[in-house]
């Protein structure tokens, strides 16, 4: 119980932190996530007897003198920065390589708490997702635990329900990473969350989220030796018949152009593209990309109050780094990409790969 709380805390618990961000009117998500995860970490070197690779210390240090360098480098060469914001990213790159070094040096130990834990949050979120948009089509009430400003969001009608989380792409990420857990923690046993989970992504009506569960799913049935391979074929063929059905409302608006969420996802990629071009290789400082870039209100006015979503950059989180740090803004993607890379779990890279290139920010607890 207390590894699931922790886990739920730690990578599912977007919703809750920001209506706590709301209420409290202390911003930063890193400071409500970051003690969590240190009572944590005591907790199992106390109780579980974990151990960490003498390689994460010098990992560490590496990425800390490279943050602090690129810190005064911004001073330099372009002036005031978004001090705390830039900490904060910096802290949850770095709690994500701490996180993994944690499990890849203690799967034995923690592997079995983790299947446990990971399967009641799966069942928890995909519950409360589906739940909060039946009540939304049969009271028009959003139970959601934290419901977006759509006074910012002009394009957008609230028709999606985000569940536990900050807001339906949110809620996408956070159930595609829940079943990652549960798909390689129980891989013989998936079913019901299986069933789960597309319903779940049905309900938040989440595209990046309908992306990994396609991916998941394909690859599941493709190496599963049950059967040949035309029944296999036939049944990734049904599944994906299923997955048609349930997604054909926002499938037909993404391909009619009239789904406000992707074409602001494709309009942010040309103004990052811009910005890029503009102040490559230096970059305009964290914090700065507004002042670069040019959202043009006869665009933009049907997608977001620019006015009021003063930290908005782009929704791709490689652009955003390179168009703010320039050249170091790759070098930092690639540092954290990389931290991913697993030859025996393919589907967790090409899962972060997948968050990288939809969702704007690395305060992504989806990472973690």
């Amino acid at each position: 119980m207390i590894h699931a709380l922790a886990w739920f805390l730690i990578g599912y618990s977007d919703g809750l932190v920001y209506w706590l961000i709301n209420l409290t009117e202390i911003t930063g998500y890193m400071v409500y996530i970051t003690p969590v995860i240190i009572i944590y970490i005591i907790y199992l070197f106390m109780f579980c007897k974990i151990s960490l690779s003498t390689s994460l210390a010098r990992r560490q240090i590496f990425f800390i003198s490279f943050a602090i360098a690129l810190f005064f480098f911004q001073i330099f060469s372009v002036g005031e920065i978004y001090t705390v914001g830039y900490i904060q990213v910096i802290v949850m790159i770095g709690v994500s390589f701490l996180i993994t070094d944690l499990f890849k040096e203690n799967e034995i130990i923690l592997r079995h708490h983790f299947a446990n834990g990971i399967i009641t949050i799966h069942y928890i979120i995909c519950f409360y997702a589906i739940f909060s948009w039946i009540i939304l089509r049969v009271v028009g009430e959003d139970i959601s635990l934290y419901i977006v400003d759509f006074d910012t969001l002009s394009g957008f009608a609230a028709n999606r329900t985000s569940g536990l989380h900050r807001e339906p792409s949110w809620a996408g990420y956070a159930l595609a990473s829940s079943y990652l857990g549960v798909l390689i923690t129980r891989p013989n046993r998936l079913w019901l969350p299986q069933i789960a989970y597309l319903l779940a992504i049905g309900v938040t009506g989440a595209g990046a989220g309908l992306i990994m569960a396609c991916v998941f799913i394909a690859q599941q049935v493709l190496i599963n030796r049950r059967g040949n391979l035309v029944l296999r074929l036939g049944v990734l063929a049904v599944l994906g018949l299923l997955v048609l059905v349930v997604f054909s409302g926002r499938i037909s608006e993404v391909l009619n152009q009239n789904d406000p969420s992707s074409q602001m996802r494709l309009e942010s990629t040309t103004v990052a593209a811009e910005v890029i071009a503009e102040t490559f290789p230096i970059g305009t400082g964290f914090g700065n990309y507004q002042d670069h870039a040019i959202f043009d209100p006869t665009i933009w006015g049907g997608f977001l109050d620019i006015s009021e979503a003063t930290y908005y950059k782009s929704d791709v989180l490689a652009l955003n780094f390179i168009a703010e740090l320039g050249f170091f803004g790759i070098v930092l993607t690639i540092l954290f990409i990389m931290n991913f890379s697993s030859r025996s779990n393919v589907l967790v890279f090409v899962a972060v790969m997948i968050i990288v290139l939809t969702s704007g920010t690395v305060i992504q607890p989806a990472y973690l």
